[in-house]
């Protein structure tokens, strides 16, 4: 693990832009093996981290870089133009390591003193219908329980596990939130999937782990009415990354196909020798383009909004839900530029060799994770405008 392999003073996102850039090559050239093994390749890996890709949100009085949500989705956006599921990772750490912050003092000096590119993942307990568990020890908790969708758990340092209950808590319950070393806990490899392989988002497992005091923070789950009015966007915050990750592989396939098209290749069946030559092509390239750009400015509007709010300060419900909109409808554009960009491509694109079908079936499927359920945000937004729902709802 490096310290400070980059420089002393915290990178902008513009290096960080660049430095994602020269990476390029070796992103695409390792995607292949990071899909099939499920997990990220070393190499890969190591030149992340040493380019300050798992400091993006590392506190500055260790050494991080500290960017607010602007500079995030950028920087996460163009590592996944030369690999998607190497955007997704970074985007998980860089949350990850967000919610760390709200740790103790001594559980924060542990982790990153010295170490600014320590590598953090984070699942939660409402990931799996498994039973997980606390107990109270003297001293700390036991942790025992299956933690699903953990990204990145066979490379990373530590685990983030939130919202894990305390057992025997009587009936106003309480949860914990917490840090453990990955080195204690066990993977079970069981992310098998259509896209984002490479993610390696497995399951693991705890039997009994001792989690010091200082590692947790412990709060009320009592189910007590809620004001909808009054909660904060910490949710769509920590959906921000993995937005910007989607975003990225538009990008890349949008890279890809400008590439096949540079090269010259003809349109079968056609008097065009060059597909550039052919007006339509030309065109239906165009509005491609024109989709990712709209993806990204739906993007960047969330994030720039969410900048300009304090992480504790209440949402209304209206606003939250127009967010949410947005990171949907930023979804749909690069989905639609993607279908178009393959249009273009015709089959070769799916050839198992050309990057354009890994981008592609790597925003299906992040696109349809539970933070971006484009039917319930829709439904969300409708009711929203109108106010619905009660001002009260019952959180379990």
């Amino acid at each position: 693990m490096t310290t400070d392999s980059v420089t002393a003073a915290p990178a902008t996102p513009d290096d960080l832009v660049a430095r994602a850039h020269d990476l390029m090559p070796l992103l695409r050239a390792h995607a292949e093996r990071s899909e099939r093994e499920c997990t990220l390749a070393p190499e890969v890996v190591t030149s992340l981290r040493d380019a300050g890709f798992f400091r993006l949100t590392s506190p500055a009085k260790f050494g991080g870089c500290d960017l607010d949500l602007a500079g995030q989705t950028k920087v996460i956006a163009a590592v996944s133009r030369g690999c998607a599921s190497a955007g997704w990772v970074v985007a998980a750490e860089t949350a990850a390591t967000s919610l760390a912050r709200w740790l103790p003092e001594p559980a924060q000096a542990e982790i990153f003193d010295g170490q600014p590119d320590v590598m953090m993942l984070s699942t939660s307990s409402t990931t799996t219908k498994a039973p997980i568990e606390a107990t109270a020890v003297d001293g700390g908790f036991r942790l025992s329980g299956r933690f699903g969708f953990a990204t990145g758990c066979e490379i990373s340092d530590w685990a983030l596990l939130a919202e894990v209950p305390v057992k025997g808590d009587g009936p106003d319950r309480s949860m914990i939130s917490c840090v453990v070393p990955v080195s204690e806990l066990s993977v079970d490899r069981t992310w098998q999937v259509a896209g984002m392989c490479g993610t390696g988002t497995h399951s693991i497992v705890l039997d009994g782990t001792l989690v010091p005091e200082h590692r947790a923070v412990q709060f009320s789950a009592s189910g007590a009415p809620i004001d909808e009015d009054q909660l904060p966007a910490v949710f769509i915050r920590a959906s921000m990354g993995t937005l910007a990750a989607l975003v990225g592989a538009a990008q890349g396939a949008l890279d890809t196909v400008r590439e096949m098209l540079a090269k010259n290749p003809s349109v079968t069946f056609t008097k065009y020798e060059s597909a550039i030559d052919s007006p339509a092509v030309r065109q239906w390239f165009a509005e491609a383009s024109h989709l990712v750009d709209s993806s990204v400015l739906h993007m960047t509007h969330v994030a720039a909004k969410l900048d300009g709010i304090p992480l504790v300060q209440p949402v209304p419900w209206v606003e939250r839900a127009a967010f949410r909109m947005h990171m949907s409808s930023s979804l749909r554009d690069a989905r639609n530029a993607v279908d178009k960009l393959l249009d273009i491509g015709g089959a070769r694109g799916f050839a198992m060799s050309n990057p354009l079908q890994r981008y592609w079936r790597d925003l299906a499927v992040g696109s349809r994770h539970a933070s971006f359920h484009a039917p319930t945000i829709l439904d969300d937004y409708s009711l929203a405008l109108w106010a619905k729902r009660p001002s009260f709802i019952a959180v379990a």
